[in-house]
C-alpha cells in the first residue's frame, strides 16, 4: 500500500472515531438530563409497536421500565434517543409512563406523559394446543406444547384452585378416551396423570371445597343399584396420579362437594339428584340410601346425563344436561339441607333450537360444560348477583353467555355462515364474525388473564377466548 495512502485513511479513521464519540448520545449521562418528547402511535389493540422519543434513555434495557395502561411493557430496544416496546393485554387506564434507573438502582428518571393512549380492546378466539395430521387425525401425546405435547379430547376441565409451589399454572383435563391429563399452561406442556383402566365412563369432574382431592363421578352402567363405584377420588399428596373408590352407588354423570362435606351427584333413572349419606368416615362409602333431592320427570324433563354446577356462593346450583336444551337452577334449602325442585332459567325442556333470548324464548340444543364467572359491571353497579353463568353448546358449535335474569346471547362460534353455508369448521379470529368450532366441550375460565379455554372435540384441540 502507497504510504501517503496509509497515513489519509488512519486519519480518517481517527476523525470518524473522534466524531462518532462527540456526538454519541446512545449511552446514559448522567451528568445530563433525561428527556421525554413523544410517543406513538396514539391508540391501537395489544401488540401494537410503541416508539418513545426522547434523548440520554441509555442502551441498558434492564435499567428502562415502561407501563402502558397500569400494565408493565417489555422493553425491546433502546438507541438512547428512541425506545421500542409493545402494548401489553388490557393496558384500560391509558397512562404511559418510563422509569429509567442509574447505575446503582436508583432512579433517574420517572415520567408520564399527559398524551393518553388510547387501548382498543379486541375480543378473540385463538388456538392453544393443537396436533393434526394432513389427514386431520390427532393422538393423546405427553409433551411440549411447542414439541410432540396434544390432547385432542376434553369432555370437561377445571383449574387447579390452589397455586402450585413454583407459581405454574395448571388446568386440568378428563376425557372419555384417554383417562386424566394435566396442562402446564406455564410451562406449556400436558402429561396424563392416570388412564382410563379403573372407570367406565368419566363426564365430569371437581374438587372438594379444600382443593386437595378430586372427585370423579362415573357412569359405572348401574342405574338402580350400588353395587359399583359411581364417585372415584385422587389426593394432591399423590399428585392425583391414582384413583380410588369414593363412593359406591347409582351410575353418575355430575358431583359437587360443598363446605361442610356434603356431596350430592346425578343418576340417570328419572333425571336424579342425590346427597350421599355416608354410613362413616370409611372410604369407600356404600351408600345404601341416598336422599333424593328431586328429578327431572317432575318438572317435565327425564333420564338424562346431568351436570352439577354450583355457584361460588353454594346458595344455588345450576343444572344442565345435553339431552335437555335447558338450563336449570336449584336453590340450597338451609333448613333440609337438600337442594329444592329447579327452575328452569333458559331454554325449554322439552324443545330444542338455536335463539337467543330472554327465559323460555332462548333455544339450545346440548349444553355441555358451563362455569361461572364474575362480571366486573355487577360489582361496580352494586347488584346483588355479581356472576354470568357461561356454556358450551357442542351441537350448535357455539358458547353461550346467560346473565342472572336469563338473558342469554352468544358470544363465539357459528361465524360467516354465509360464505359456505356451514357452521363448524376451524377458524380463530373474531368471536362471532370469523371464529368456528367444531363440537365444542369443556369449558374452563381463568379469572387472573381473563381467558376462557374451551375443548373443541371434532377440531381435536383447545381453544381460547380472551379480550386482548
Amino acid at each position: 500500500m502507497n504510504k501517503h495512502l496509509f497515513y489519509m485513511l488512519a486519519l480518517c479513521s481517527i476523525l470518524l472515531v473522534g466524531c462518532k464519540d462527540e456526538n454519541d448520545s446512545s449511552e446514559f449521562d448522567p451528568s445530563q438530563p433525561v428527556v421525554f418528547t413523544d410517543f406513538t402511535p396514539k391508540e391501537g389493540p395489544v401488540r401494537t409497536r410503541m416508539y418513545i422519543t426522547g434523548s440520554n434513555f441509555g442502551k441498558d434495557l434492564s435499567k428502562i421500565h415502561i407501563n402502558i395502561g397500569g400494565q408493565e411493557a417489555m422493553t425491546i430496544g433502546s438507541d438512547g434517543r428512541k425506545l421500542y416496546c409493545m402494548v401489553p393485554k388490557r393496558a384500560y387506564d391509558g397512562n404511559v409512563s418510563v422509569r429509567i434507573d442509574g447505575k446503582n438502582g436508583e432512579t433517574v428518571a420517572d415520567y408520564t406523559f399527559e398524551e393518553p393512549f388510547n387501548y382498543e380492546a379486541r375480543t378473540v378466539v385463538g388456538t392453544l394446543l393443537r396436533k393434526v395430521d394432513e389427514d386431520g387425525n390427532s393422538a393423546f401425546q405427553d409433551g411440549s406444547f411447542d414439541g410432540e405435547g396434544s390432547c385432542p379430547s376434553n369432555d370437561w376441565m377445571v383449574f387447579d384452585p390452589k397455586p402450585s409451589e413454583n407459581g405454574d399454572q395448571i388446568l386440568f383435563s378428563s376425557n372419555y378416551y384417554d383417562g386424566f391429563r394435566e396442562l402446564n399452561l406455564t410451562q406449556r406442556y400436558v402429561k396424563r396423570l392416570f388412564p382410563r383402566t379403573q372407570y367406565a365412563k368419566m363426564v365430569s369432574f371437581t374438587f372438594t371445597a379444600d382443593g386437595d382431592t378430586l372427585l370423579f363421578p362415573d357412569d359405572n352402567g348401574h342405574g338402580a343399584d350400588n353395587t359399583a363405584p359411581n364417585i372415584y377420588y385422587a389426593l394432591r399428596s399423590e399428585q392425583f396420579r391414582k384413583i380410588r373408590a369414593y363412593n359406591y352407588g347409582y351410575c353418575s354423570y355430575g358431583c359437587i362437594s360443598m363446605r361442610d362435606g356434603s356431596v350430592f351427584y346425578s343418576s340417570w333413572n328419572d333425571g336424579a339428584i342425590y346427597k350421599m349419606q355416608r354410613a362413616n368416615d370409611i372410604l369407600p362409602n356404600i351408600d345404601v340410601k341416598p336422599i333424593k333431592c328431586f328429578t327431572l320427570t317432575a318438572i317435565g324433563g327425564g333420564s338424562a346425563h346431568t351436570r352439577l354446577l354450583l355457584h361460588p356462593s353454594e346458595k344455588y346450583m345450576y343444572v344442565f344436561a345435553p339431552q335437555r336444551g335447558a338450563i336449570m337452577r336449584s336453590d340450597y334449602n338451609e333448613e333440609t339441607k337438600l337442594f329444592d325442585t329447579p327452575r328452569v332459567i333458559a331454554g325449554s325442556l322439552s324443545s330444542k333450537g338455536c335463539t337467543e333470548g330472554v327465559g323460555n324464548v332462548a333455544r339450545f340444543e346440548e349444553p355441555w360444560a358451563g362455569i361461572f364467572v364474575k362480571n366486573r359491571e355487577y360489582e361496580v353497579a352494586g347488584k346483588k348477583e355479581l356472576y354470568d353463568f357461561y356454556f358450551s353448546d357442542d351441537v350448535n358449535h357455539c358458547i353461550w353467555k346467560l346473565t342472572p335474569e336469563g338473558v342469554a346471547t352468544m358470544v363465539a362460534g357459528r361465524s360467516n355462515y354465509n360464505a359456505d353455508k356451514k357452521y363448524t369448521g376451524y377458524v380463530d379470529g373474531a368471536p362471532l364474525t370469523e371464529a368456528r368450532f367444531n363440537r365444542p366441550t369443556s369449558l374452563a375460565y381463568d379469572a387472573e388473564q381473563e381467558i376462557f379455554y374451551i375443548g373443541d372435540i371434532n377440531n381435536k384441540g383447545i381453544r381460547y377466548l380472551t379480550t386482548e
